[in-house]
């Protein structure tokens, strides 16, 4: 007869929790509802251990020696599988293809295992996966054992068998970011945990989120260590964050790409169904993880950023995701190589930051972008800006704008046209980085206004201010000078000039440069 008292109760509510207690707490539920599947009679499992659940609290239930019963739980939840990969029950890991399993495996690795004390290395594996009709090599550290799967030696006195009563030394495999400082003050700085909120430590890799951040400005030649990124949510009810986690496992690989820390944090919750009548509100925090230099032997915190999320940041993120350009992969004999699409990271950090997804792109585009870079992403993205547009009733007057700035483009660029020989182009690039140019040396509303002004009356006769000269009149006078300095950026870099062969593409374009590539083959340590 199992006792009618939990030996270990854990609330979401509790006052002494924090964000990594209470998403531990989310992953030892996501490992005991696999589990329950697995093993459906308490008389299947050590101890006969047994769980009750509700939105907010664990209660954990077994009979005699707690060793037996914890240390059955955490074989079961921390294995490794026959190639040496990290499977984890909580996820499920079998659903999940060997591309995010590799993946997976290596984020624990960067991020929780990051010292050699904590994990024991077997052979570096070379396996040969499918994608898209192509062989791609694989190359990852296996591993034989790593500190989650013997932590139960940790949690019971060695005599009695028994779950301790003292508080529990933990380091920071098991708490992110907890560090002894310095060795002669361990004794007053190490970091202590109650059994139980140690056991639940162990579940936090469950539930976190790995992406691989890139910086678009770096020399693309120079291979650097992989940047992670570790996404850990706020938790306020054990079934929600358990199916949005579930969820995330069908991104493809590539999505899990990005620029910005924002996007990491937004990308988490993307498959979230917003309801429009609903409330919605979330939080998380991304944790950046990198190598001090190529010589490092593991990853550092680099910084930390909390991000709060509520409907309309949310949907507007949805909306980036479905119609900007997408991160895309290549295959270069067995290799990939992710394309990533910065702009996307950009919006992304503008939606964290409560500001319109647009704002600082004249900051980040012209003033920061000094290899312009950036930049030359632009046009293949332009689809996205205009319907971005569109959609939003605050923004679809820029669209008359832009199309009264483009109108003037081609009165200007017509006469290039006109003049230029059958058998040449017209030097289109030239006269975008001019006009680009032009509008660098706006630095006040008046220089601005005397720009555009002249610029209109050059373009001649156009046909959609006429048709809205009112509504323009009326936006240049109470827009920000800086808005629309930024609007008439968007209009220069998505122009699309015709092409005289009529065989109109992007590739005609100048500016319509490649995105970022990025080798998805996992680095050697």
């Amino acid at each position: 007869m199992v006792t009618t008292q939990p030996k270990i109760s854990l609330s979401l509510d509790a006052a002494d929790t924090t964000i990594m207690h209470r998403v531990g707490m989310t992953g030892l539920y996501m490992t005991l509802k696999r589990l329950e599947k697995q093993y459906p009679s308490s008389r299947q499992r050590g101890g006969h251990i047994s769980w009750f659940f509700t939105a907010d609290t664990i209660e954990l239930f077994w009979e005699g020696s707690d060793f037996v019963a914890l240390s059955w739980l955490i074989k079961e939840s921390f294995q490794l599988d026959d190639t040496g990969l990290i499977h984890l029950a909580g996820l499920d890991n079998d659903a999940i293809d060997l591309r995010q399993k590799i993946y997976i495996h290596e984020g624990i690795c960067a991020v929780f295992l990051r010292h050699n004390k904590f994990y024991q290395a077997g052979e570096v594996v070379n396996t040969e996966l499918t994608v898209e009709e192509k062989k791609v090599e694989y190359r990852y550290k296996s591993l034989t054992w790593y500190a989650h799967q013997t932590f139960a030696e940790k949690l019971c006195d060695t005599d009695t068998q028994q779950l301790r009563r003292d508080y529990v030394q933990i380091t920071s495999w098991l708490y992110l970011g907890g560090i002894v400082r310095h060795a002669r003050t361990q004794n007053t700085t190490k970091l202590e945990e109650k059994p139980e909120y140690a056991l639940t430590l162990l579940f936090v890799l469950v539930v976190c989120h790995y992406c691989l951040v890139h910086i678009p400005s770096e020399d693309l030649k120079e291979r650097k260590p992989h940047r992670y990124l570790v996404v850990i949510p706020e938790i306020k009810d054990f079934e929600d964050a358990s199916q949005r986690r579930w969820r995330l496992q069908q991104l493809e690989t590539k999505q899990l790409h990005v620029s910005s820390l924002g996007e990491a944090g937004l990308l988490y919750y993307s498959l979230d169904d917003i309801q429009p009548e609903g409330d919605y509100y979330q939080a998380c925090q991304v944790w950046l993880y990198e190598k001090m230099n190529q010589t490092s032997r593991q990853r550092t915190l680099m910084s930390i950023e909390e991000i709060e999320i509520d409907k309309n940041i949310l949907i507007t993120y949805q909306q980036v995701q479905k119609y900007f350009k997408t991160n895309y992969q290549i295959i270069k004999y067995k290799q990939i190589f992710i394309k990533v699409n910065p702009i996307r990271s950009l919006i992304a950090d503008n939606l964290v930051k409560g500001i319109h997804w647009w704002s600082n792109f004249w900051e980040k585009l012209v003033i920061e972008n000094l290899k312009e870079y950036l930049y030359n992403q632009l046009f293949s993205n332009r689809e996205g800006f205009i319907i971005m547009a569109e959609n939003s009733e605050e923004d679809k007057q820029y669209l008359i704008f832009i199309k009264v700035f483009q109108q003037a483009m081609k009165g200007n660029f017509a006469k290039m046209y006109a003049k230029a020989d059958e058998e040449k182009e017209p030097p289109i690039k030239k006269k975008v980085e001019r006009l680009r140019a032009e509008l660098n040396y706006c630095y006040d509303e008046l220089s601005f206004q005397e720009y555009l002004s002249d610029f209109l009356v050059r373009g001649g006769l156009n046909k959609y201010f006429n048709e809205h000269q009112e509504e323009i009149s009326l936006l240049i006078k109470k827009s920000p000078w800086q808005e629309l300095r930024i609007w008439s950026l968007l209009a220069i870099a998505s122009y699309k000039p015709k092409d005289k062969s009529t065989h109109s593409n992007d590739s005609s374009f100048p500016n319509n440069e490649k995105l970022e590539e990025v080798n998805d083959d996992s680095e050697e340590e």
